[in-house]
């Protein structure tokens, strides 16, 4: 690269038929498959398979009974099914009959999903055995699952426990295992076998995989809100993610609907965020117990194992199948010690507990803001609690005396009366952890977005970063140290453009912990790939070389912005300065 840049200078039962496949997004809740065909589920010769599909307008061209696919899969007959993404077939071949996929895109599924559900050899995952084109138009080879999806079926919690809920966390355990996120976990994606025991899990259109060194994935998705996590409305991704799908999931199998029906998208992400699931009085405690556990909704300490308050996944639900006794999230000694109140109502909730109460107010901020301002809280913390009582009064008299510290008085008051609280939560903004807001930043920052630009100068002048990290009593002693820096360098030179970019780049990769470098539409995990991106560019055309180099280098012999802040969090600061020392003057 060094070479390079001086050249610059240089994813039911029998009545209930759904199609579906790794590829795409349910259709309708009931996809109906000609009931005359008696395919079976397996096939001794072959792996098992379903079909799906997304809405995606796309001109159809059905293929005619008697075509070949791949010179072997003979079409039947066209299944019955409403798509706009593909079409499908009920096929046969040696003797057995199965669903192929012909889609009208050239990308039904992410190519790195496809290639890690193909690897995959389990009962529980719907798995991919053929791929290929049809008139330029790429298929995939499924069978389907006679029995039909959960979709509409209500289970006993004996079944449940037995049966539904293990098979589920298995297909869970073994997806996270290949680093695939389903992101749209739900009844119509999870086929009942034929065993009307044992489950699969289908439909990958909208999954992904995980990026090498990655534990999370901020994306764009076509979720269903009525099963998606708090975390996912903001488009942040994890394992934890997909057990708080599975936890809704259950619920409507045993209710017949979700705690959220009816509820739009902007709701149910309120909710989500400071509300516990309303369980109805004919559930069993225990079922109650494993919803709320991978349901919880703080996943702050979702690496720390040994913390009871963190999501559940397939280990502690592996726990709860085998009737090992564990802490409930949220609930824990901890947690609820002396931190009951009596009912304060905000926003037209109950809240009997200062740490729901506490995440209520730091997510509505500027009604959370008047609570304090206008002496509600003191008032009620005064009759039972007197040392809050005493940090909102202490708040107050702060906030009168300089009203343009009103935000930073309230931040550390909620900070100060629940010190767990280990989320970020800033001017209405929340985020489940330092790395989750790094994720968010680098993300607007590959997209040029500016929208958040002010915000994240008023953390950055506030010291809210290295504030946050005493506050939860981090370890990281050289993580602090470098965001202690950031905030310095920003305060002193916020009037440069070019410092405060440097400061967002530098702080999103620290934080983030991604270290990806994107320009052009393309990504580079180390300097190798870049330097050889460069090189491939060198032998092709030296113009093309020399235009790609005039992006990483701007006027003054200065680096781009992010490639000198992706350097430097690669651990290249030492190999910068020899390069700028070699520069002419």
């Amino acid at each position: 690269m060094r070479y390079a840049l001086d050249v610059h200078r240089k994813r039911g039962f029998a009545d209930c038929k759904d199609a579906i496949d790794p590829g795409g997004h349910i259709v309708s809740d009931k996809t109906e498959i000609n009931s005359a065909l008696n395919a079976e589920e397996n096939n001794p010769n072959i792996r098992q398979l379903t079909i799906v599909n997304p809405d995606i307008a796309a001109a159809s061209c059905r293929l005619s009974a008697g075509s070949m696919i791949a010179g072997k899969y003979e079409v039947i007959e066209p299944m019955n099914v409403s798509t706009g993404e593909a079409d499908l077939y009920i096929c046969k071949y040696d003797r057995k009959k199965y669903v192929v996929k012909v889609y009208r895109r050239q990308r039904g599924i992410k190519p790195e999903v496809l290639t890690a559900l193909k690897s995959i050899d389990s009962p529980y995952i719907a798995s991919v055995y053929d791929t290929g084109e049809y008139n330029e138009r790429p298929f995939v080879v499924l069978p389907y699952y006679k029995n039909g999806s959960l979709q509409g079926r209500r289970f006993t919690f004996e079944e449940l426990k037995k049966f539904i809920i293990p098979s589920i966390n298995e297909a869970l355990g073994i997806l996270h295992q290949n680093d695939i996120i389903h992101k749209d976990l739900k009844p119509s994606n999870i086929m009942l076998r034929s065993d009307n025991k044992s489950i699969a899990v289908i439909d990958f259109g909208i999954s992904s995989v995980v990026e090498e060194g990655s534990t999370v994935l901020i994306t764009q998705t076509g979720m269903t809100p009525e099963y998606s996590a708090p975390e996912t409305f903001r488009s942040l991704f994890l394992e934890e993610s997909d057990y708080y799908s599975f936890g809704i999931t259950v619920y409507e199998l045993f209710c017949g609907y979700t705690p959220y029906k009816n509820m739009t998208a902007e709701k149910i992400a309120q909710f989500t965020t400071v509300q516990r699931i309303p369980f109805p009085e004919n559930m069993p405690q225990e079922l109650r117990d494993f919803i709320s556990a991978v349901t919880y909704f703080d996943i702050t300490n979702r690496s720390k194992k040994e913390n009871p308050n963190r999501r559940w996944t397939y280990t502690e639900v592996c726990d709860w199948c085998n009737g090992k006794k564990q802490m409930i999230p949220g609930e824990s000694a901890d947690i609820t010690l002396n931190l009951s109140i009596p009912a304060y109502t905000f926003l037209k909730q109950k809240y009997k507990d200062i740490p729901s109460l506490t995440v209520a107010l730091a997510s509505n901020w500027n009604d959370g803001q008047k609570q304090l301002y206008r002496g509600l809280m003191s008032a009620f913390f005064k009759n039972f609690n007197p040392e809050i009582a005493g940090y909102c009064m202490d708040a107050e008299e702060a906030a009168a005396g300089n009203k343009g510290k009103y935000d930073i008085v309230f931040w550390n008051l909620l900070y100060k009366i629940y010190p767990q609280l280990n989320g970020f939560y800033w001017r209405g903004q929340a985020y489940e952890s330092l790395q989750a807001l790094g994720c968010d930043m680098l993300e607007k920052l590959w997209k040029n977005d500016e929208s958040d630009f002010y915000y994240w100068d008023s953390i950055l002048v506030n010291e809210l970063l290295s504030s946050y990290l005493t506050k939860s009593k981090s370890e990281n002693e050289s993580l602090a140290a470098a965001v202690s820096a950031i905030e310095i360098s920003h305060v002193m030179g916020r009037k440069d453009k070019r410092i405060r970019l440097m400061n967002y780049y530098t702080l999103a990769y620290l934080l983030s912990d991604r270290k990806i470098f994107r320009i052009e539409e393309k990504q580079f995990k180390n300097v190798t790939e870049l330097a050889d991106h460069m090189k491939g560019l060198f032998d092709l055309s030296y113009g093309k070389f020399e235009r790609f180099c005039h992006k990483l280098i701007q006027s003054k012999d200065r680096l781009d912005v992010q490639l000198e802040a992706w350097l430097i969090a690669l651990g290249k600061r030492k190999e910068l300065e020899a390069w700028r020392k070699q520069l002419p003057g």
